[in-house]
């Protein structure tokens, strides 16, 4: 093999490999990355057997071969050169030569029979508006679970159903629901585990491509094929959590609230108190109590004409959904006191709503 390639591309295109690239020498080949010239161009491939990587892009090739090679060593020689090309060139069976002209280096690569097969892609959805994906993700990946061991809940549920796309996340304690119209001829659901979702939402194209097969989900964005091992279990019934009834429901301004919680939080250690809403007709009051600091009372103007009664909560959960809210003004409502919650953004441009349990105090 003898390719000719740019610094600039080849950093840019072995960068989102870095995290896929395994750190421990368990098993060689999940330290190294596959590469591929044929033609004009090249092909570089990682893995971890839980997440593969497939980017191809234009390249000088001289001569057509197949390597295995440390992808992390070879990222910090290119990143190394000051030269703006650079060449890979194999020398003997072991042995390849990676230099800019200036800084040859001599390097150990291996025959790619070693390394894991990748699956044939196949996308069910084409062309999916990467706008409102990245959007859905922006609105639900605070909630997703960080710390429990119930390893299907650590991502999220996407769908598509009923002319709606819906994307939705949930750590036991809160849950975020997110819902746009998009007509597809089918029904589709799949769960996108946390670390993938932040790769996708850095996507600059205009569209993602999304499918499956019995064992992975595919996504192609920004010349990248990424294949996904399927997370094993089913997603949590969503729906159980929703109110059947509205007995209490009142609408405030966003930027208030956010800065009366932030204010309120100072004061407490959310690992052992909350934050207290207290509601009463036209009127909400924020409070916080730390009995070793001090406390702090907070007064709003808001619409809401029941009856008056107080509700206690983690502040961090509101404020991370409060931080991914556009609209001036939420709607909180709920069936029974004590009894979860919804927040509903007005005039949000899509769906958003976001249901928290209280603490119980």
């Amino acid at each position: 093999m003898w390719i000719k390639v740019s610094k600039e591309k080849m950093v840019e295109n072995l960068t989102p490999l870095q995290d896929v690239i395994e750190r421990r020498i368990i098993n060689p080949n999940l330290s190294n990355i596959l590469l591929i010239a044929e033609k004009k161009s090249l092909e570089i491939r990682a893995t971890n057997l839980q997440i593969g990587i497939r980017i191809k892009f234009d390249a000088d090739v001289q001569e057509d071969g197949k390597i295995e090679i440390d992808g992390r060593k070879l990222y910090e020689i290119i990143k190394s050169f000051s030269s703006e090309n650079f060449s890979i060139k194999t020398l003997t069976p072991n042995h390849c030569e990676v230099s800019d002209g200036k800084s040859p280096f001599k390097i150990l690569y291996s025959s790619p029979e070693g390394f894991p097969e990748f699956p044939t892609p196949r996308f069910d959805i084409k062309d999916f508006p990467s706008e409102i994906f990245k959007e859905f993700i922006r609105k639900t990946y605070f909630a997703i679970n960080v710390k429990d061991n119930r390893f299907v809940i650590n991502g999220v549920l996407f769908k598509l159903s009923e002319g709606k796309a819906i994307m939705i996340s949930t750590d036991g304690h809160r849950l975020s629901y997110v819902e746009k119209e998009y007509k597809f001829p089918e029904e589709k659901e799949y769960q996108i585990l946390k670390n993938v979702l932040s790769k996708l939402q850095k996507t600059e194209e205009k569209t993602i491509s999304i499918g499956e097969d019995e064992r992975n989900i595919f996504f192609e964005f920004d010349g990248k094929i990424m294949n996904v091992s399927k997370v094993e279990g089913k997603f949590p019934n969503y729906k159980a959590v929703f109110p059947e009834e509205i007995n209490y429901e009142a609408i405030m301004n966003k930027d208030s609230l956010l800065e009366a919680i932030k204010r309120a939080s100072i004061i407490i250690d959310e690992r052992v108190s909350g934050v207290d809403f207290l509601l009463e007709k036209g009127k909400l009051t924020v409070k916080s109590l730390n009995p070793d600091l001090g406390e702090f009372k907070e007064e709003m103007e808001m619409d809401y004409s029941g009856e008056s009664f107080g509700i206690l909560f983690n502040p961090r959960y509101i404020i991370e959904f409060l931080s991914t809210v556009d609209s001036d003004l939420i709607k909180f409502y709920t069936q029974e006191v004590g009894k979860a919650v919804v927040f509903e953004p007005l005039n949000e441009g899509l769906k958003y709503l976001y249901v928290v349990m209280p603490i119980r105090s």
